[in-house]
């Protein structure tokens, strides 16, 4: 299940897995500040609707000091199913256009966790390939809205040593839109991490090329039942200044239904100031 979502994300779930085999509803709020001025929640519901199939509905909004001084909203219907030795999720996503912020964006992401190793000491390896799409409306060279398409093509592989230590390398890349670039497009509001792992805590309006990222846990159990983490990613953009992302954090669990997930990232674009952002993760089984 680790592989289910990008590894920030889905070691927020790794503690709560035993929890999660048993109950029938389970709440996650992410709530993210910074440079800025950032401020972005999310709140998610998800529900087991059969054994091997969950469902969910997430609403969430970012607002950016630096982009946008009104809330962008989102929301998403996440379903994961678990057929044997496989894992598939499907995430459509949709960013409502507002009287104040007249950008709007709608697609969907899908996933496959393949197991390629499965050992006896809870060492494994998975490959995890998706693929999304996604269509913004927005302002190009500051006319009316046009419309455009976006898609892209990811591959994460993570390696598990004893259910101790965890490896992940992925790669995503995006095809060029047909209209838009990063110097006509005006205000758009898709945050890219809904197509692909962006390695990242702020939101990634600017069209990307492609992102690479490198991330790494430890496992404190049986001492403490925490885990820390640390990441790396790197962002090129289209026609811009490239970026790069560290992300650092503890996940510990606080009884035995609920999780708390604080995390810190440092994001720098060449030739730009640092920006610092942060997060407060809660997972709570009912």
């Amino acid at each position: 299940m680790i592989a289910m979502k990008k590894v920030i994300c889905a070691l927020a779930a790794i503690l709560g897995l035993s929890a999660a085999s048993h109950a029938a509803l389970w709440m996650e709020n992410d709530y993210a500040f910074g440079s800025n001025d950032l401020k972005k929640e999310s709140l998610t519901l998800f529900s087991r609707l059969a054994p091997r199939l969950m469902s969910g509905v997430n609403a969430s909004f970012y607002k950016d000091g630096g982009l946008y001084h009104d809330k962008a909203y989102s929301f998403r219907l996440p379903v994961m199913y678990s057929p044997d030795n496989l894992v598939l999720s499907a995430t459509p996503f949709l960013y409502p256009s507002s009287s104040k912020i007249r950008s709007g964006a709608r697609g969907v992401k899908a996933s496959a966790v393949i197991p390629v190793s499965e050992d006896v000491d809870e060492s494994y390896i998975h490959l995890t390939l998706s693929a999304a799409a996604a269509q913004q409306r927005t302002r190009l060279n500051n006319l009316k809205a046009e419309s455009f398409s976006e898609t892209a093509y990811e591959a994460q592989v993570e390696k598990s040593f004893y259910n101790q230590f965890f490896f992940l390398a992925s790669a995503a890349g995006f095809a060029k839109p047909s209209k838009a670039n990063n110097y006509n497009i005006k205000d758009p509001v898709l945050d890219h991490a809904d197509m692909a792992d962006m390695g990242t805590l702020r939101p990634v309006t600017g069209l990307p090329g492609w992102v690479t990222t490198v991330q790494f846990a430890r496992n404190m159990a049986p001492d403490f039942d925490s885990y820390l983490y640390a990441g790396f990613s790197r962002i090129s953009f289209r026609g811009a200044d490239d970026a790069n992302s560290l992300l650092g954090g503890l996940k510990m669990k606080l009884n035995d239904k609920t999780t708390m997930d604080f995390a810190y990232n440092y994001y720098k674009m060449t030739g730009k100031a640092c920006k610092n952002y942060y997060k407060l993760f809660f997972q709570i089984f009912f």
